[in-house]
């Protein structure tokens, strides 16, 4: 060993030990078994102990319908696209009795069974000239021009109308700009541009009792024609159309195939016994053939 390292070594052994606040920081401290430990649940308060009122607040209230009176955007936004259709055809006829008054002049609305998509909607009213005939009904003389029939083809004369529309139902109506559709909504933006033409339309359905003194749309009515259609089954539909492709089988028809299939079990079982008898037939013939003796000529 080393002159150095024995200096070292003699150092190190002899210096003293001191407890190290770290360590003591390390050692673990006694827990006193007297002490209560808070439970877990401590805190929480039982649900049966919670007064009527309390549980209600706790308990989360449902979405409130919406009223096509107050947002029609949003109510028609929540039907099914079976219910969409039926009030479409409500809406549009509404609008057409109201603005035309002989039924012989009126359009056979479009869809089936009083249903109207809404790509069906916005095209019947796309030309605009039912909605300019529905302005001058309700506020008589304000659009001096309609354009309808061969005219209305002309793509300048659906804006004309539809324009004319849209200044009565702002300046005459008291619509807003935000319930009021453009010309591209109507004639450009296809399905996109329906919710704005659908609110337009029955928010002036909806002030026509009150501004104008002409019936109104019968929003109860609409309700209920709505509340009435209950979602298809695909898979039920599907079953359905098989069932009505497939003739149906009467106990007629029924006994009719099993007199035939009788018919046929017969006649097949006729023809099998007559081949056994033919060929009983050829068996005798052959042997009554080899035991005859031959006749000798001379």
């Amino acid at each position: 060993m080393t002159e150095t390292e024995t200096k070292v070594t003699t150092a190190i052994d002899e210096a003293p030990y001191t407890n190290s606040p770290v360590a003591e920081s390390k050692l673990p401290t006694s827990v006193n078994s007297d002490e209560d430990i808070p439970a877990v649940d401590a805190d929480v308060k039982d649900l049966s102990t919670l007064e009527p009122k309390e549980l209600e607040a706790k308990e989360k209230v449902p979405e409130s319908r919406k009223d096509p009176r107050e947002d029609p955007i949003g109510w028609v936004n929540s039907l099914i696209p079976g219910a969409v259709h039926k009030v479409n055809y409500r809406l549009l006829d509404w609008a057409q009795q109201l603005a035309i008054e002989e039924e012989g002049k009126r359009q056979t609305l479009p869809g089936k069974s009083d249903a109207v998509t809404k790509n069906q909607f916005l095209s019947f009213l796309r030309d605009g000239s039912l909605l300019a005939k529905l302005a001058n009904r309700l506020q008589p003389g304000t659009i001096e021009t309609i354009h309808e029939g061969d005219a209305a083809k002309d793509k300048a004369n659906q804006t004309s109308n539809i324009n004319a529309f849209i200044n009565f139902v702002k300046e005459k109506a008291g619509l807003s700009e935000e319930q009021v559709f453009t010309a591209a909504d109507l004639q450009e933006k296809g399905k996109a541009g329906y919710q704005a033409v659908f609110n337009t339309l029955m928010q002036l359905a909806l002030k026509a009792q009150g501004i104008f003194e002409q019936k109104g749309i019968d929003v109860e009515q609409l309700i209920q024609t709505a509340s009435q259609v209950v979602p298809t089954n695909l898979v039920q539909t599907i079953l359905n159309f098989f069932r009505r492709a497939q003739p149906t089988q009467t106990p007629k028809k029924l006994a009719k195939e099993a007199e035939e299939k009788d018919k046929a079990a017969t006649i097949e079982k006729v023809a099998e016994e007559k081949q056994t008898e033919d060929e009983v037939c050829k068996k005798v013939d052959v042997q009554a053939g080899v035991d005859t003796p031959a006749v000798a000529v001379h």
